[in-house]
């Protein structure tokens, strides 16, 4: 769903920044006729915000000229979906976290990996680690279209991170990551992470 406006309180409270590379935040306005805007609105899974940057509409007259606008009929709702999607997924993550030398705010595909170590979620980087205040599960789903994935039940990595991919004991497989440190993907999720790989 694009629940921008939940995502952004959630951002907020968790400290986790869902920002574009401007600098601004992705949310939606449809401008449809309105005995049709409730079940477009449902169609294309959009929630609405007050402050946006994309204008949805049928209408080539409702469009707005500081915003970019998606004109599109009825018939082409799949497709407009899939756009979405795009739009959604294209938007670069930040993720702020802390260290010894303060706050961070990082892109999340900077990130090798996240950990659970002694209940406290650490963001991994080339040469540093971060204390981030989120838990793994709510990192895990904003991170869902940004080639991140389980590998255990306290580890997220990042598939662009992975060099090499060996088998291992016990139906587990080691990674070795381009920072040259070791993860192991265990058993229960050795299927989807072979599956996500298309290995």
């Amino acid at each position: 769903m694009y629940d921008t406006l939940k995502l952004y309180k959630k951002i907020i409270r968790s400290d986790i920044l869902g920002v574009t590379s401007e600098g601004g935040y992705f949310m939606f306005n449809l401008k449809v006729s309105k005995s049709e805007h409730k079940i477009i609105k449902e169609r294309l899974n959009l929630v609405e915000t007050v402050n946006y940057d994309y204008v949805l509409t049928d209408d080539k007259e409702l469009i707005e000229d500081d915003k970019v606008n998606i004109v599109f009929n009825e018939a082409e709702i799949t497709r407009v979906t899939k756009l979405l999607d795009l739009i959604v997924r294209g938007e670069e993550l930040y993720i702020i976290g802390n260290n010894e030398f303060g706050q961070k705010s990082v892109e999340s595909r900077n990130f090798y990996y996240f950990i659970v170590e002694d209940e406290d979620v650490y963001g991994v980087l080339n040469n540093t680690r971060l204390l981030i205040r989120s838990k793994l599960y709510e990192i895990d789903k904003l991170l869902e279209h940004k080639n991140f994935i389980r590998i255990s039940k306290y580890c997220l990595v990042n598939i662009g991170k992975i060099d090499y991919i060996k088998p291992a004991l016990n139906s587990k497989l080691d990674l070795l990551l381009k920072n040259n440190e070791h993860l192991e993907v265990n058993r229960g999720y050795y299927k989807d992470f072979k599956k996500a790989l298309e290995i």
